[in-house]
């Protein structure tokens, strides 16, 4: 994750705890972001279907 993007997660972060006055998580917002993002890669890319579990790890990205 790029610093910029980071700093904005954060802002978002603070932003809707300022607004709502509720608690509100990093790992709560990356949380959302990640199902929301499953959700479109679901409907996009497997009929929308849910996708099922991979534990096949991975090969390294590039960094970015």
């Amino acid at each position: 994750m790029t610093h910029d993007l980071h700093a904005l997660a954060r802002a978002a972060v603070r932003l809707v705890r300022r607004k709502t006055g509720r608690p509100y998580s990093l790992m709560q917002f990356t949380q959302e972001a990640f199902a929301a993002q499953l959700r479109v890669i679901a409907e996009t890319y497997n009929d929308g279907r849910a996708i099922g579990p991979d534990s096949e790890p991975l090969e390294p990205g590039k960094a970015v």
